[in-house]
């Protein structure tokens, strides 16, 4: 276990793929939340970085669409995540928006997850695994699905 802020939190979460489609319909605002948890739901989509590739919100990632799947193995690569990369603040922030692609990679202890959305074509897709897989190959199933259904 690492001594990171928040790891206890962060690394002890459990989630059922039902947990998270709920969570992902909610970010695309279409179930019944409280007015707050909305609203706070939906501020996570605040951009506030332009890496050039991607948008970094407070949680997620935001891509403007169509969305090329060269874009999402850039920015969901190692070389985005373990290394310093150059970034645009964006002032003012850029407001929420729901034309992007918005995702985010996650994987812990051999496990690995990947949650991404378009909100305008309200098409999402929870990838959870109990084995560790690249985020280039989660990035590229997610990519193949959404786009055959509609979400460019």
């Amino acid at each position: 276990m690492t001594s990171a802020p928040l790891s206890a939190e962060a690394y002890g979460v459990k989630s059922t793929a039902s947990d998270m489609i709920r969570f992902v319909k909610a970010n695309m605002n279409m179930i019944k939340l409280d007015d707050k948890l909305q609203q706070a739901i939906t501020d996570t989509h605040t951009g506030y970085f332009d890496t050039g590739e991607m948008v970094q919100d407070m949680i997620w990632e935001q891509y403007a669409t169509p969305v090329s799947l060269k874009s999402l193995v850039a920015s969901n690569s190692s070389q985005m995540s373990l290394k310093t990369n150059p970034v645009k603040q964006l002032t003012p922030p850029l407001k929420p928006r729901d034309d992007v692609w918005i995702n985010k990679t996650g994987s812990t202890n051999g496990f690995g997850a990947y949650v991404a959305f378009v909100p305008k074509k309200q098409l999402g897709i929870v990838i959870l695994a109990n084995k560790y897989y690249p985020n280039e190959d989660r990035v590229a199933v997610a990519h193949q699905v959404l786009k055959s259904l509609g979400a460019d």
